[in-house]
């Protein structure tokens, strides 16, 4: 009953756990072609309709705009709504509402920029499927509370390691450098064997 009425309260803010989903999988989609458009034109080169320097020019310009968007569609962009225990934030596909109480997993997500500075992301996710990356100090303490509270009846919050580490909810300060080295060393390998496969199918 009080759920209903808090939601008739901030109807006009209200986003559907299906609508969300529905936004997040067709820029998911639109991200991924970006990062494929590459391989679509090596094959499309091998016909002889395009030369392969596309595909190259492709790995260099669309591929890590691609990536690059995929880290940000989940992240809020602005200082997140609380009612209740909803949290209304916007997004880059929208805005999105997660249940705080109904919290189905944490994970902490690790991003660097061109300069390498790193930025640190709690990905939730909630039992409706509506995931949210919360990166204002608002946001996490609203979700440490959450975690903090004695436990329910459901099935419990599956949460990182690390993200309780960066919650301050777990005394293990090594862990996050262990996490930063581990997330830096997958993204430069990654990034070298992208660009290398597809290099070796265009040459």
């Amino acid at each position: 009953m009080l759920k209903s009425r808090v939601k008739a309260t901030y109807a006009h803010l209200w986003t559907s756990p299906a609508a969300a989903r529905r936004r997040a999988r067709r820029w998911t989609a639109f991200a991924g072609a970006l990062v494929l458009s590459p391989f679509a034109a090596l094959a499309v080169a091998a016909v002889g309709v395009l030369p392969a320097g596309v595909a190259i020019a492709l790995a260099l310009t669309a591929g890590p705009a691609g990536l690059l968007l995929l880290t940000a569609l989940n992240k809020e962009k602005s200082p997140p709504r609380r009612s209740g225990t909803l949290l209304i934030a916007r997004t880059l596909t929208g805005e999105r509402t997660v249940d705080l109480s109904r919290i189905e997993r944490v994970r902490l997500m690790t991003y660097f920029s061109r300069s390498g500075v790193s930025e640190r992301v709690l990905l939730v996710r909630d039992a409706s499927g509506t995931s949210l990356g919360l990166t204002c100090p608002a946001s996490r303490r609203a979700l440490r509370r959450a975690l903090e509270r004695p436990p329910g009846r459901g099935p419990q919050p599956r949460v990182s390691r690390a993200a309780l580490v960066h919650l301050g909810m777990l005394p293990a300060p090594g862990r996050l450098a262990v996490h930063t080295v581990t997330v830096w060393l997958a993204t430069v390998l990654g990034l070298c064997g992208y660009l290398c496969a597809v290099l070796a199918i265009a040459v």
